[in-house]
């Protein structure tokens, strides 16, 4: 009789690790909040005094903009500032700026809305790359896959059911969905006070003064780690031409919801096709996984995750029926999603701890500004020609065109180093195997003798 034991259960990641299901649930409760009130602020922005097209695409830049112009400076905090306390301060911020636009949508003021979602957009920057970087403090190495797995399962459903329920809310008015927003940043911080400090591993010594005086540099390094190791490279811009698609088409998307309200209102039909793109972005990334997982080699699940989202934003620009709009919706999540999770795994495998926050701030800055150039350019040329399905197609060619482009400066790339490795910093997934490193990383020279950094609560 065969006496072996069989194998224990595993537990879930969010069972073994306390500190990773923390961050999990301030993520739950945050985007719950920001999704509900993006439909309101949204719809207060086409129809409000001073509202329009031009006014939307503002609003909506107003919450993607800041983390390009903020992307360095947020880069540098994270690789050197307590990432724990980072995320803390930026939640409670984020939360009482939250409270004055709850004040300017019930003036109904779409200016004061604007500049108050510039502002608090301008502090949620400051956090991205802290919150890429402190996965590697809260789970193992070889459970980073896992992680962010669910973190992008867990975006996707928020998103959906943030869009969905806002959608209702919006119903009556955007001061509820506001309200509620304001209180899940301070909910959200209540979960992230809980854990333990995390500093990056190699970090340049100094505190605050001293990262805002190196931004320039570190950057600088942390651009030139990425240049000469063309897959670390290719991880970092894969996002950026997606994006510029991605612009065009979300103008499109929020005009055809005031312009065909299939749903009974434009705020529940601007809701239910974002909560199916939602849904798509969330089982785009598991498809793209399981492929690599079966011996898809991971460049050709990018690059397929990339043209997946480009063919279905060309087929939203023509169709308008209603059920042919939610299942492009569908598709377009879908490529969307895997090309978001597929590229930030690579960076944070391949990237040391003291470089993935300012590297993860560069992926940030590069698709920021193709998004946003995408949905001001796609909102004039809606303005001058009247026809909305024009934002879809500049972005759609705007992104196409980036693509080609970095695939050719990826080829050049790899002609000219081929010597020069990317340095996992975790071990491979088993079927997309990594190239070991030929030479140790020397420690990250700082500018100038500084004094020792007093650690921050």
């Amino acid at each position: 009789m065969n006496s072996a034991r069989r194998p224990e259960h595993r537990p879930g990641l969010l069972r073994r690790r306390p500190a990773f299901r923390r961050v999990w649930m301030s993520e739950v409760v945050s985007l719950l909040g920001d999704w509900m009130s993006f439909v309101a602020v949204s719809l207060l922005a086409l129809g409000g005094e001073g509202g329009g097209v031009v006014a939307l695409a503002l609003v909506m830049v107003g919450h993607h903009l800041p983390i390009a112009l903020f992307a360095p400076v947020a880069g540098v905090l994270a690789d050197r500032l307590d990432r724990r306390w980072l995320l803390v301060a930026t939640s409670v911020v984020q939360g009482a700026l939250t409270v004055g636009m709850l004040g300017a949508a019930v003036l109904g003021s779409v200016i004061g809305l604007q500049v108050l979602v510039f502002a608090r957009a301008s502090v949620g920057a400051l956090r991205l790359p802290a919150q890429s970087a402190v996965l590697r403090h809260v789970v193992e190495e070889d459970e980073l896959l896992e992680a962010n797995a669910i973190a992008s399962a867990t975006w996707s459903v928020m998103f959906a059911v943030g869009m969905a329920v806002g959608g209702l809310i919006a119903g009556l008015g955007p001061a509820a969905a506001l309200a509620l927003d304001a209180a899940s940043f301070g909910l959200s911080a209540l979960f992230l006070r809980g854990l333990p400090p995390m500093v990056a591993e190699g970090r340049a010594e100094g505190g605050i003064l001293a990262a805002l005086a190196s931004v320039r540099r570190d950057m600088v390094l942390a651009w030139q780690h990425a240049w000469e190791r063309p897959r670390l490279l290719d991880a970092v811009l894969a996002k950026t031409p997606v994006h510029m698609a991605n612009g065009g088409a979300l103008l499109l998307l929020n005009l055809l919801a005031t312009q065909l309200p299939f749903a009974g209102t434009g705020a529940l039909t601007l809701g239910v096709l974002q909560c199916v793109r939602g849904a798509g972005t969330g089982v785009g990334p598991l498809a793209g996984v399981a492929l690599v997982r079966r011996g898809l080699r991971g460049e050709l699940a990018a690059t397929g995750a990339a043209w997946l989202t480009f063919g279905a934003i060309a087929v939203f620009a023509v169709t308008r029926h209603p059920a042919a709009l939610l299942a492009v919706a569908l598709v377009w999540g879908l490529g969307s999603g895997a090309n978001w999770v597929l590229s930030s795994s690579e960076i944070q495998r391949l990237s040391p701890d003291r470089f993935v926050g300012r590297l993860s701030a560069i992926d940030n800055l590069a698709l920021t500004v193709g998004l946003c150039g995408t949905l001001l350019g796609g909102a004039v040329l809606v303005e001058r020609v009247g026809v909305p399905a024009a934002s879809a197609w500049l972005g759609l060619g705007a992104g196409v065109v980036a693509w080609l482009g970095v695939q050719w400066v990826l080829r050049r790339r790899a002609a000219a180093v081929p010597a020069v490795p990317a340095v996992p910093a975790v071990p491979a997934v088993p079927a997309v195997p990594a190239v070991p490193a030929q030479h140790p990383l020397p420690p990250e020279p700082g500018p100038h003798p500084l004094p020792p950094e007093t650690e921050r609560g």
